[in-house]
């Protein structure tokens, strides 16, 4: 694409000399001969570069400056001026101009560093797509339940800041997505995220492996060692399943966390660290405090903001669209088609409690795909979700759904709530029982849909 450069000229003759030089190095150029027609042409289209005489008819070019900053802030500016001195150039760039030239100009060195303020354009654009491509990491926590909504716009706003966050939720929620999306928006997001697994490492080397450790420290400390708080510096440390720290640790974090140094074992001077601390645990800290298993003063410390993600139960109208992206995120991890649903396969879905929550529905669709020829059938799952669906003889033998997925799941939540209904006899608070919902989710879910409900005769 032929990249569009701005002439902001008052002199003819050098607008006209300077627009040919530049056209017959292939840019598209036009020419504005005051500041007026400078911002009317910045709100107009987009430009690659602009070359600004400082002296204009309608306003001064370094006045100008600020206001090419608001139209088109990643647009460099090049400044030109017949009188020029340190004090001018000076002013340009600090102003917002990308540099300064002044005439007469040597145009071998000028097209010189047009090119260079046009390579370095280039090169903050590609900058821009790739961190858009990335995404802030928050698209990967699919739904659009409310109770999901909530955590996420909770999670973008604190994440700019540098408060201590404590994650809960069960298993398989998301903890560490939301905690990775959270960092990937924070003033550390240059820096690493280093996890920790609180439950996993043996309560002998966890202190060691936060903290680091100097050479003979213990049997096997061949060479100095730093921990995890040290390699996560200008980052964020995530502690994951902080409720399983050991109480001896505990003592330790907090004091990291008040004191911001730390000690590696077998050492003897304390050591800045600079880090964000995200935790996050599966278990009941309020009650583990209560029952004096987690210490009261690192529970109050570690949240200075408290972010809940649901589980899956709790959030089931997200699971077409959970499906249909774990179902493309596994075509591509294992070079395969995407697989469909059957409407017999969804129903079991759609009755599993999913104790796993996110991970396990991942897993299950992951084995079904393997399995299947393409049409996931209630056999591809595991027999505990086979089970759950529990299909009435009518439903099982149901003729296939035509239509989008996200139709299909309409349609068998449809029979499934008509179903209940017929045997609770139109009693709303049975059939939400026999459904595993609450009466107000079938509450919902009927208006929803649009479902008559006959009221039983008194």
């Amino acid at each position: 694409m032929t990249e569009r450069i701005l002439i902001v000229e008052d002199d003819e003759d050098l607008a006209f000399v300077l627009r040919e030089a530049l056209i017959r190095k292939e840019y598209e150029v036009e020419v504005a001969p005051t500041a007026g027609a400078l911002l009317d042409a910045l709100k107009a289209s987009a430009w690659d570069l602009i070359l600004l005489d400082v002296k204009l008819p309608d306003m001064d070019g370094l006045d100008a400056i600020p206001r090419c900053r608001e139209l088109a802030p990643d647009t460099p500016i090049i400044v030109m001026t017949a009188h020029g001195t340190r004090e001018i150039a000076t002013e340009a760039i600090t102003r917002g101009a990308y540099d300064f030239f002044t005439k007469p100009l040597k145009m071998v060195e000028f097209q010189v560093v047009v090119a260079r303020a046009l390579e370095r354009r280039r090169l903050q654009q590609q900058v821009k797509a790739l961190q858009a491509a990335q995404g802030t990491g928050f698209e990967e926590l699919i739904g659009r339940s409310q109770a999901l909504r909530r955590v996420i716009e909770m999670g973008q706003r604190v994440a700019p800041t540098d408060v201590t966050i404590l994650i809960e939720g069960e298993s398989g929620t998301g903890k560490e997505v939301l905690a990775r999306a959270i960092h990937r928006l924070s003033g550390r997001k240059d820096g690493p995220l280093i996890p920790v697994n609180c439950a996993a490492i043996p309560e002998g080397l966890l202190e060691s492996e936060l903290f680091g450790h100097e050479r003979g420290a213990f049997t096997g400390a061949v060479r100095s060692k730093p921990g995890r708080f040290e390699l996560a510096r200008s980052g964020t440390l995530f502690l994951d399943e902080i409720g399983d720290m050991p109480p001896a640790m505990q003592v330790k974090i907090l004091r990291a966390l008040q004191e911001r140094e730390i000690e590696r074992v077998g050492g003897t001077r304390p050591i800045t660290v600079d880090v964000r601390v995200i935790a996050a645990t599966h278990q009941n800290l309020d009650g583990l405090v209560a029952e004096g298993k987690f210490r009261a003063d690192l529970f109050y410390r570690l949240q200075g903001v408290r972010l809940r993600i649901p589980a899956l139960r709790e959030r089931i109208d997200d699971l077409p669209d959970l499906i249909t992206h774990l179902l493309q995120r596994a075509a591509r991890r294992l070079s395969r088609m995407p697989a469909a649903v059957s409407t017999e396969a969804l129903r079991c879905l759609w009755t599993y409690h999913w104790p796993g929550n996110v991970r396990e529905l991942q897993h299950v669709l992951e084995g079904a795909m393997v399995l299947s020829d393409g049409i996931i059938l209630p056999e591809h799952l595991p027999p505990a979700i086979q089970r759950s669906a529990a299909a009435p003889p009518e439903a099982a033998a149901a003729p296939p759904l035509s239509g989008s997925l996200d139709e299909a799941l309409e349609e068998w939540e449809r029979r499934m709530i008509l179903d209940a209904l017929r045997q609770a006899g139109g009693v709303q608070a049975r059939a939400a029982k026999i459904l595993n919902i609450s009466e107000r989710s079938l509450w919902y879910r009927v208006k929803k849909l649009g479902i008559q409900v006959r009221t039983p005769p008194g």
